[in-house]
């Protein structure tokens, strides 16, 4: 089997634009919601120019189609991290850490915009429930991994913490209490417990 050739230069810089600009909608996302978050925009976060945008992507829906893409691996990059630096904690605990890692904050919040925002585009919907649906399998995994617990109870337990935390994203995202939201998971992982026993 024949390995391909490393990169050149010029490839490089290209794939390094087209991330940036993948980033750029991601914190766009994030930051003024789907219905704002214009080329122009986000050209000018990655701080590329708008030939080089164009390069990579004709148009605002070839450009979230990518960074649908691009967002569920980055969640899973998240997780990954996540995975490597858990500490001991309780099986709650860790339930709450590992969903929050992809489904909270900035990453959090790009997600339920997309999801929000592309609800009526048949395709762009599908290719996201498909890839969300990839992460959450894995995630689950992960889960498994951290939390011994009866399989059933496990996976009541996680679904309930994914609509949590997608909940205090949205609790977020309408500027309430940041505290109240920590404590809501904190509970929430002593009442997993009870769950996971």
């Amino acid at each position: 089997m024949v390995s391909a050739l490393p990169p050149n230069k010029h490839q490089e810089k290209s794939l390094r634009t087209r991330a940036l600009l993948l980033d750029a909608a991601i914190d766009s996302l994030a930051e003024v919601g789907y219905a704002s978050a214009s080329i122009a925009d986000i050209t000018a976060r990655a701080g590329v120019t708008r030939g080089a945008q164009l390069h990579h992507f004709h148009t605002r829906q070839e450009l979230f189609a990518q960074t649908i893409e691009h967002l569920t691996q980055r969640q899973r990059e998240a997780l990954q991290r996540r995975e490597r630096t858990l500490a001991r904690v309780s099986a709650g605990e860790a339930l709450v850490e590992l969903v929050t890692a992809p489904f909270a904050g900035k990453l959090g919040k790009a997600a339920v915009e997309l999801y929000v925002g592309i609800a009526n585009d048949r395709e762009l919907r599908r290719s996201m429930l498909r890839v969300q649906h990839e992460l959450t399998v894995e995630l689950l995994e992960a889960c498994g991994r951290f939390v011994e617990a009866p399989r059933e109870r496990l996976e009541s337990a996680f679904w309930l913490t994914i609509n949590l935390v997608r909940g205090a994203t949205l609790d977020e995202m309408v500027g309430r209490d940041r505290l109240r939201r920590k404590q809501v998971l904190a509970d929430w992982a002593r009442l997993a417990e009870g769950m996971l026993a």
